[in-house]
């Protein structure tokens, strides 16, 4: 686990050094530099956080003949059975790290044929001076980031934007037109971010820059397999069931392998747990790690009985209301605004295990492969009475509006209560469901501000941003796949890398803290995309499978667990000092007006209501434009500096 950055095109002294310095958190046991000297105008590094191989493994890493040499960051989980591989055919290793896999992989295999054979998380850059060329790839479900920037013949990338931003020729400027994705989704999807001219290099991808024309092509080499609708023929659940508990204990069991000791976090939710006791199998003392909130909808005490039944070393890291002060921090090392309180809690999280160690493993990535969030059999639903009953939600959305939200809370699941502005999120869906497709259904559904309502916040000058136009649609090649699968595809093109797993490499690296997903080995993925729906969703019973995998492991008790909401609960903090004076800081009068994209009094209106009424959504969207102010505040203004 490190940090990667380089430059090509041009030559500015001290700033390799200066790339490394700003993210030294991601890798504080060592540094490595590249610079050619064939007369292509290129260098790079990384900074170290050693894993596998302390003593052997730094880098950069070359071939034999060192003409090929890499700068990794990630972990490759099956490097032992590539190098066994490329042994065999002849290859020869100076190190024991798995970094090296990847100089000998290219030399055999290409490219493709490389990142085809990986299994892991990362981002890489590795130079051909043979060519005079350089290739930069992702990891297929994007857990470690990768961000550049090109012009005038100049190319910057890094791992984080920090890094890019240390070159004279690469300014911080706001991506006006990134505001609108934001305030709908939490979050700018790839490749767009919200600097001006600093993208980010989209998952499952490969950047091929030739040196010599400054010219690049950006290539997928993976995506989320879709089975025919029409044509899809299954195996029956033992055998399902069979495979998807061979390949899971083994997924965990290459997460594990490390040459420093490996724990996790433990929430109060199946994944986490099945993950664990699969770590059990391999270990007598994990350390596990719990975050919560001192509120009703806390996790810790489920996680405690988890734990207790798995007989970890068992830790709970409770945020306080001071820990907002943490905030403009936490948005410096994210590099770009996510709009979730939950941020201070991953923060914490990862503060607490960074204490006892340098590897935890989590249970990220299991809802999007087996269909555990709310909102994704909500879809369903609607989608099968749509067919059986053409036009059925046009009537069925005034039958909404005129339900009290207090009964609709019955039968919908979600974080909180819904109260009016969740209310308005359904009625809207149902409304307007015909008139969209799969892709605009399901942002509707999640989206933080409805287009009216982001009309109605921008001053005069930017009421032209609010508009779907920005919003992908659903690819056309998938949509002869399985209803369900193609709504889970589409977490793969954006929610995940973009929001949830952004979230936890930002604020685990900011701890020098590397995260392990065993739920997002393509294997276990490409499985869950050739099952059936009723193996993901049962009537009511989300992730059905991986709940009957549960039921092997655990007391009825656990294993079938309602699942609990992980969200920061703002509506606790409201009338606490710390969270009144960050909005009062970031969102006065005179700061909304001096920033210019929205209308000082619907802030102060919002804020009035989230007060009053202390609803979810209300609290939501005053956190995402702290957030945004904070992001300005942090980069563009530079009024608040921690490099």
């Amino acid at each position: 686990m490190c940090g990667i950055y380089g430059f090509t095109g041009f030559k500015e002294d001290g700033l390799l050094e200066r790339m490394g310095r700003v993210i030294l958190h991601r890798g504080p046991d060592g540094q490595g530099r590249f610079e050619s000297t064939d007369g292509a105008p290129f260098s790079m590094g990384m900074q170290r956080l050693s894993i596998i191989d302390l003593e052997g493994g730094g880098q950069p890493v070359f071939n034999e003949d060192e003409s090929i040499v890499v700068c990794y960051n990630g972990e490759t989980y099956n490097y032992l059975e590539l190098r066994e591989d490329l042994i065999a055919k002849g290859h020869v290793f100076k190190t024991h790290s798995d970094t090296e896999c990847l100089v000998h992989g290219y030399e055999e295999w290409g490219i493709e044929g490389l990142l085809s054979r990986l299994n892991g998380m990362f981002a890489f850059c590795l130079y051909d001076s043979h060519r005079r060329e350089f290739f930069i790839s992702r990891d297929r479900c994007g857990q470690k980031p990768l961000y550049y920037h090109q012009s005038n013949g100049k190319f910057l990338f890094g791992s984080e934007v920090k890094s890019l931003l240390q070159s004279q020729y690469v300014t911080a400027e706001p991506n006006i037109a990134a505001i609108d994705p934001f305030l709908t989704l939490r979050n700018v999807p790839e490749p767009q971010t919200m600097f001006k001219g600093i993208y980010t290099l989209p998952v499952s991808h490969y950047l091929h820059y030739k040196i010599s024309d400054a010219t690049l092509r950006v290539t997928r080499y993976w995506e989320v397999p879709l089975l025919n609708a029409g044509t899809a023929t299954y195996k029956t659940e033992p055998e399902y069931f069979e495979e998807l508990e061979e390949l899971f204990n083994d997924s965990v069991r290459l997460c594990m392998r490390s040459d420093v000791p490996v724990g996790a976090y433990l929430s109060a939710g199946v994944d986490s747990s099945l993950t664990v006791a699969a770590m059990t199998k391999h270990s007598s003392n994990i350390n596990t790690y719990c975050v919560g909130f001192n509120s009703p909808v806390d996790e810790t005490p489920a996680a405690r009985e988890t734990a207790k039944f798995l007989g970890t070393n068992h830790h709970e890291i409770i945020c306080q209301p001071e820990d907002f002060e943490l905030l403009p921090k936490i948005i410096w090392h994210m590099d770009r605004p996510v709009g979730d309180a939950l941020l201070i809690a991953f923060y914490k999280l990862a503060q607490g295990a960074s204490k006892d160690l340098k590897v935890v493993l989590g249970g990220e990535g299991a809802d999007e492969a087996f269909a555990g969030y709310s909102f994704q059999k909500v879809i369903c639903q609607v989608e099968n009475m749509q067919r059986k009953i053409p036009g059925v939600t046009r009537v069925a959305a005034p039958i909404f509006q005129a339900t009290p939200a207090a009964l609709l809370n019955k039968f919908f699941s979600f974080p909180a209560d819904l109260g009016s502005q969740g209310k308005k999120r359904i009625v809207n869906f149902l409304k307007h469901y015909t008139r969209r497709d799969l892709n605009h259904n399901f942002n509707a559904l999640r989206t933080l501000w409805s287009q009216d309502e982001r009309y109605d916040v921008y001053t005069d000058k930017f009421k032209h941003l609010a508009s779907e136009d920005w919003m992908a649609y659903e690819k056309e090649k998938d949509k002869s796949g399985p209803f369900l699968d193609r709504l889970l595809k589409l977490q793969y093109d954006e929610w995940l890398q973009d929001w949830a797993l952004i979230r936890q490499d930002k604020n685990t690296m900011a701890h020098s803290l590397e995260y392990r997903l065993p739920f997002l080995d393509h294997r276990l993925i490409e499985l869950a995309f050739k099952m059936p729906a009723h193996l993901k969703i049962n009537g009511k019973t989300d992730k059905y499978i991986e709940r009957k995998l549960a039921d092997k492991v655990f007391p009825r008790h656990i294993a079938r667990r309602a699942k609990i909401p992980f969200y920061l609960p703002v509506e606790y903090f409201l009338d606490k000092p710390q969270f009144k004076k960050l909005v009062a800081d970031t969102l006065n009068e005179d700061a909304v007006k001096k920033r210019g994209y929205f209308e000082p009094k619907k802030v102060s209106a919002l804020i009035e209501k989230m007060n009053r009424t202390r609803e979810f959504v209300f609290c939501k969207q005053v956190v995402s434009l702290v957030v945004l102010e904070l992001w300005h505040q942090v980069f563009i203004d530079r009024s608040i500096r921690f490099d």
